[in-house]
């Protein structure tokens, strides 16, 4: 029997900060019915957690600084990828050109990090648009 019940939100999130990730997390849980699938902390980790979970995310949330490579060769490859979800760019280093950058690479949305409640609506209007397609 196979229910009808919505699927949590898939939420995959690149950030290195500990306490950022928390805050992420809390922040996507709060608006949404959502599961954090996996978490990443440098360039490298969050390449080779989407190269084994292809298709195994909605939502990618990736900051542009990390302990080890960037957010931006990030977002070109995950945005490559053939089953790839919706990514938002969340970085304190966000300026109108870097907003423009993001976009051209593929960047659903591009959020500075005193943003959040933006970042939130944005989740929600996601989540509920999920629901209704």
């Amino acid at each position: 029997m196979q229910s009808d019940a919505p699927t949590p939100l898939r939420v995959f999130l690149v950030e290195d900060a500990v306490n950022m990730r928390a805050a992420l997390q809390d922040l996507v849980c709060s608006v949404t019915d959502a599961e954090v699938v996996g978490v990443a902390a440098s360039e490298e980790a969050a390449i080779g957690w989407v190269q084994a979970h292809t298709g195994g995310w909605d939502l990618a949330i990736v900051d542009l600084t990390l302990e080890q490579g960037d957010g931006f060769s990030i977002v070109r490859r995950l945005k490559q990828g053939p089953e790839c979800g919706t990514l938002v760019v969340f970085s304190a280093f966000v300026t109108d050109v870097i907003r423009r950058h993001c976009r051209t690479l593929g960047a659903d949305a591009v959020f500075h990090k005193a943003e959040s409640r933006q970042l939130a609506d944005f989740i929600e209007e996601f989540a509920g648009s999920r629901q209704t397609s």
